[in-house]
């Protein structure tokens, strides 16, 4: 395995990059620093004690993985997470065509590591669960997976009619039969494997019209990750609402002091970096069958984005009625998850890093202990024909962040010694002065000849001209050959001129190395998460 430090890329945050390289400039904004045992050690405590009551959650959790059809491979992580001694090391994403991009089963597997970790160094019980992120509402988010296609990068994309009109939630849509052209697609992109059969019948089941996203999503990171390692938990759960509705009260109640906090706590972000979250009166929205809509402040009380009002008490009765008509938005979600779940650990990505980097004012208001916020494992795969053109160019993964134009002209042109053709037009010079200079002796000799000194000096630069012809062809041809390679390159390390891990979705890698590809992943993938990891598949 080889490391780049994530302050080599142009691609990540100057905050990431610091939370990762340079903590203590962070560690104001951060309730414990991830690296250090004694930290961790004590937020387990913390958390433990917080949910000595754990009833409602194993509900939900053996509601939710009976309706997903894994209750009997989840029934172990259920029962060790009941015990009021455990902790839950999570994470989440939203639910991405066919599981999304790579970086969603990395942030899985760490969760996964860390857990094991945790029990090896103290003996506690701990749980990786996977947080559901499906009541989001932007579909066009979700809906595309990236592939190879030879050197092409494409995009497979799910679009059911009226797209544009959906705004419930995404884990709620059912799937529709324009499925079918997605999937065909799929199976069309896939190179012709072993795997390939199994592979495409895991996602035809999968995604069977009738299906729901979450029911979708689930049934394939079971897959690639094998039955019983990881707890999934929707958020969009009766349940889990009604754990949460006391939180929900006190944003209601009390969102002024919620929403000083953040704008607080933003404003001296925004003078280092750039703050992810925008604070916002009041983090909830009203979550019916046909929409999800967030509710803003008014004069009277409340009132929702498509004009429905409410006063504080009528917001308060519905929560004491309905709690489930009720969703966090990006501030109040991982307060909601912390509220249901004794989460130790938060497996976060770059941008979630960023978020959380907001959020400790708002833990404190709400009374929860802030998990421990550990960055992701960030990975590029280097398949073997792909590290031969990156070490054959004396290359490295961040030369690939150029545009490809500019990454030719500074593997190639700009390396060029000379330019065959300024070169052949140099030399010729030295054609014109010899027959220049033999001319005198041939017309001493005989007059009559000079002209047969003309023909040769004629019959010599139209040789000259087709040499120069066949070189110039060669080095455009070999030029080919490295902007293909390049090419290749780049498309398969920054598809779309985004780094991997954002762009190309697990099932491609799948169909390549087989169904123990996440196995070997979560074999081969370090805990030391502070640097760019490069495995090869």
């Amino acid at each position: 395995m080889n490391r780049i430090p994530f302050s080599s890329f142009s691609s990540f945050s100057d905050l990431f990059k610091d939370y990762t390289e340079n903590f203590e400039k962070l560690a104001p904004f951060f309730a414990s620093d991830y690296r250090d045992p004694a930290a961790l050690q004590s937020t387990i405590e913390k958390v433990a004690a917080k949910h000595p009551d754990r009833s409602a959650l194993i509900d939900a959790l053996s509601c939710q993985a009976e309706s997903f059809g894994i209750l009997e491979a989840s029934a172990p992580l259920i029962e060790k997470i009941s015990n009021p001694e455990s902790v839950a090391v999570v994470t989440g994403q939203q639910l991405g065509l066919f599981g999304g991009p790579l970086y969603t089963l990395y942030k899985i597997i760490t969760a996964i590591q860390l857990a094991d970790q945790i029990e090896t160094s103290s003996g506690r019980p701990a749980v990786p669960v996977f947080w559901l992120e499906g009541e989001d509402h932007d579909f066009d988010e979700i809906a595309g997976a990236g592939f190879l296609q030879g050197d092409d990068a494409i995009k497979v994309r799910y679009t059911p009619e009226d797209t544009d009109s959906i705004e419930t939630a995404i884990g709620r849509l059912v799937i529709s039969g324009e499925i079918e052209a997605a999937l065909e697609q799929l199976e069309e992109i896939l190179q012709p494997t072993e795997f390939s059969g199994p592979l495409m019948d895991l996602m035809r089941k999968a995604y069977a019209p009738g299906q729901t996203m979450l029911q979708a999503f689930v049934t394939v990171m079971n897959a690639m990750l094998g039955e019983g390692r990881v707890l999934y938990l929707s958020p969009d759960d009766p349940g889990l609402k009604k754990m949460a509705s006391p939180l929900f009260k006190r944003e209601i109640t009390d969102f002024e002091t919620s929403s000083g906090r953040l704008g607080f706590v933003s404003e001296r972000i925004e003078a280092l970096y750039h703050a992810q979250v925008q604070s916002r009166p009041l983090n909830l929205f009203i979550h019916g069958d046909e929409r999800r809509t967030s509710i803003d402040v008014s004069d009277a009380g409340f009132v929702t984005r498509d004009g429905q009002a409410f006063s504080k008490e009528e917001l308060l009765t519905l929560l004491e009625s309905d709690p489930g008509a009720f969703s966090p938005n990006v501030v109040m979600r991982p307060l909601m998850q912390d509220t249901v779940l004794p989460t130790a650990i938060y497996v976060a990505g770059p941008g979630e890093v960023a978020y959380f980097a907001q959020f400790k004012p708002l833990y404190e208001w709400a009374n929860i202990p802030m998990p421990v916020i550990y960055p992701r494992a960030s990975v590029t795969l280097y398949e073997k024909r792909i590290s031969k053109i990156v070490d054959k160019n004396a290359l490295t993964l961040t030369n690939f962040e150029e545009q490809l134009d500019r990454l030719f002209r500074q593997v190639v042109l700009d390396n060029m010694e000379s330019n065959p053709e300024d070169d052949f037009k140099a030399a010729s010079r030295f054609l014109h002065q010899a027959i220049n200079e033999i001319k005198p002796v041939v017309e001493k000799v005989d007059r009559s000849l000079v002209k047969s000194a003309d023909a040769t000096r004629n019959a010599l630069m139209k040789e000259w001209s087709r040499l120069q012809d066949r070189v110039i062809k060669a080095e455009r041809q070999q030029h080919d050959v490295v902007k293909n390679q390049l090419n290749r390159a780049s498309s398969n390390l920054f598809p779309f001129e985004i780094p991997q891990e954002r762009a190309l979705s697990p099932v491609y890698f799948l169909n390549k190395y087989g169904p123990e590809f996440g196995q070997k992943l979560i074999n081969t993938l370090d805990l030391d998460t502070t640097s760019h990891q490069i495995i090869e598949p």
